[in-house]
């Protein structure tokens, strides 16, 4: 009886979990046309309030569709012009306002920051640290507090303060790939000090209004946005960084693709050179790590990896608490993506979004769309847990082991099953919730199931002859 109960809701369970994540569409439809079908079922099956998405081709913005809510709550709709913080898409815009500058003569990439800072300096007897170094995520830096964050109308620590909080050497300069949002702040106070202008205005100078980025801005202004959504889809009030090279500017999706095309070859924008460009995109250093699993190195301010066809390929993605951003580009033929959402649950949306947009230009998925991997893994795993709880059930029926150790040794793995999903409940952030944010409940809920048989074996009457 027990046995046939845990069957069936097996079945029901991967009944459930099979539809909608592996969605059949006729691949034969245009780009447009998949993801209309793609991006309203992923969006549902994983409770993403709303997203806005632009396709890039022959380096030409050619369509842009918002989907969705921008505040689910008072049901007002998701806009194309809708402002988003971006997160790390910031990166990339530091670095060729950071190329701008060296380009310029007016910040030397390959010089030690340290000669440029004024306002705090790192702790005696650290290396020697580049602002070529950062750029790349290979001086060494800690990753940094990235929860560090302050409503817009509370005081905050001034750069210099908490880089004296946060800043920490992990490894030697030039040593390896190491992500670090600290190491953009750095590289935001050492242009500040070297030029002895305020970051957001001179970004603003340089790089977004050339760029016809026309709402992007390192400030808080205090425009409407949408209502961002945590990993649990509760809603998220508006927060600044201590920093802003790293992870605070404001734009839209329109704004994001502006900064992509200008990036393309071939490109009419006068701010960068195409050496300059170039210097960007170029892979500088190895990503490893989970990083490996999406990218194959790292340039400066972009991840880098060469597509089925042989084509480079730059990247970058944004995580912040309620908040998620990608930007994919091919820049040799002009293709390219951007997606913002106010949830911080879209991985699996924006994997889904970058299986399709791979389709579309006859490549293997690009490493990101990887991520749909972990879904495979999560659904098998739990078919095996039930399974398990299944068979754990009848082998309990039949009685519990005789020898001691053996009921010791079930038992423990019987709470470890059962226990790490209430654990796991009790984090703010786990990756898993970020990659699995429809399938982990269900993973806990399988692997508690499995739990609870293995503990009726170790438990119950002892088995008969």
């Amino acid at each position: 009886m027990i046995a046939s109960t845990v069957g069936r809701l097996m079945l029901a369970a991967l009944l459930t979990l099979a539809p909608g994540l592996s969605p059949l569409r006729a691949d034969t439809l245009p780009l447009e046309d998949r993801l209309a079908e793609t991006i309203p079922a992923r969006m549902a099956l994983d409770d993403v309030p709303g997203v806005v998405v632009v396709l890039i081709e022959r380096g030409a913005a050619v369509w842009t569709a918002a989907f969705g809510f921008s505040d689910p709550e008072t049901d007002r709709p998701m806009t194309e012009d809708a402002l988003f913080r971006v997160e790390s898409i910031s990166k990339p815009v530091t670095a060729w306002g950071a190329m701008r500058l060296a380009e310029t003569g007016r910040f030397d990439l390959d010089a030690p920051v340290s000669d440029c800072l004024t306002r705090w300096q790192p702790p005696a007897g650290t290396p020697l640290i580049t602002g070529r170094q950062l750029l790349s995520h290979s001086a060494g830096v800690g990753l940094g507090d990235y929860a560090a964050r302050y409503a817009p109308d509370a005081p905050r620590p001034r750069l210099p303060t908490h880089l004296a909080e946060d800043f920490a050497m992990i490894g030697a300069p030039g040593a390896q790939f190491a992500y670090s949002d600290t190491g953009y702040n750095l590289l935001e106070l050492a242009i500040e000090d070297c030029t002895e202008e305020d970051f957001s205005a001179l970004m603003g100078r340089e790089i977004l209004v050339p760029l016809g980025m026309a709402r992007a801005s390192f400030d808080w202004s205090g425009a409407e946005m949408p209502v961002g959504h945590d990993l649990h889809g509760q809603p998220v009030a508006p927060y600044l960084y201590p920093g802003r090279g790293s992870g605070g500017l404001f734009a839209t999706a329109a704004d994001i693709a502006r900064f992509a095309v200008a990036a393309m070859a071939g490109a009419d924008q006068d701010v960068l050179s195409p050496e300059g460009i170039a210097a960007l995109h170029r892979p500088g250093v190895p990503v490893g790590g989970l990083f490996s699993v999406a990218a194959e190195g790292y340039g400066l301010g972009h991840f880098t990896e060469v597509l089925s066809d042989g084509r480079a390929a730059v990247w970058h993605g944004g995580q912040g608490y309620g908040w998620m951003s990608h930007l994919h580009m091919v820049p040799e033929t002009g293709d390219g993506i951007v997606i913002l959402s106010n949830s911080q649950r879209a991985w699996p949306l924006f994997a889904a979004i970058l299986r399709d947009w791979s389709e579309s230009l006859g490549v293997e998925q690009v490493g990101m769309a990887r991520v749909l991997w972990a879904e495979t893994a999560a659904r098998a795993t739990i078919a095996l847990l039930i399974a398990g709880a299944v068979l754990a059930l009848w082998l309990a029926f039949r009685g519990r082991p005789r020898r001691h150790v053996t009921r010791i040794g079930v038992g423990g793995i019987a709470a470890a099953l059962m226990l790490w999903p209430l654990w796991a409940a009790a984090q703010d952030y786990l990756f898993l919730f970020s990659i699995l944010p429809g399938l982990w409940p269900w993973l806990g809920v399988a692997s508690a199931l499995c739990g609870i048989g293995l503990t009726a074996i170790a438990i119950g009457p002892e088995r008969r002859t």
